[in-house]
């Protein structure tokens, strides 16, 4: 074989090492996200209820909220931004049992769990509600971030908006 023949052989031979090694890294590491990326404030795009059948919005498909995640704790909090404002300062019942409807809001201290395709296992103890149902219990959202986005999503649960059992999607956005 010519010396260009052993060098040409050489290159593929150097090439192929490449993609075999690329092809040896596990997907996930190289989708892992840590907890220094999920502190900061974050704009809610959708929030959407996976269950049998088709997809659902439970808060409109345009709510609005934040959420914000520091070293220690995480606030939630999310509106159906199709509430009309009322006509007084004071609310009817009737108000009042639509507004505690349309929104949810928790916060709680969390710790990180391990990473998983989902993503970054996040454990809240809420600790603080809207809802007195959402007191003391665990919120549990693998959270996965790809440059300014953020995805939450739980494992299938009861929802206590609509108390169906489903998973929730909350996709984000970092705010500025």
């Amino acid at each position: 074989m010519s010396s260009g023949g052993l060098r040409l052989n050489k290159l593929a031979q150097a090439a192929l090492s490449i993609v075999l090694l690329a092809g040896s890294v596990p997907s996930h590491a190289q989708q892992t996200t840590t907890k220094d990326q999920i502190i900061g404030t974050w704009k809610v795009i959708s929030l959407k209820s996976l269950t049998v059948g088709p997809v659902k919005y439970p808060l409109g498909e345009k709510p609005e909220g934040y959420v914000t995640v520091t070293a220690a704790r995480m606030w939630l909090l999310i509106v159906d931004s199709r509430q009309t404002a009322p006509t007084s300062a004071a609310l009817t019942d009737a108000q009042a049992i639509a507004a505690m409807k349309a929104s949810v809001a928790w916060t709680g201290l969390y710790t990180i769990g391990d990473q998983s395709q989902d993503g970054l296992k996040a454990t809240a103890r809420v600790d603080t509600a809207s809802s007195p149902a959402l007191l003391g219990t665990h919120r549990v959202y693998f959270m996965k971030v790809e440059g300014n986005n953020l995805t939450m999503k739980s494992p299938r649960a009861i929802e206590p908006i609509t108390d169906v059992t489903s998973a929730v999607v909350i996709e984000l956005v970092k705010a500025e």
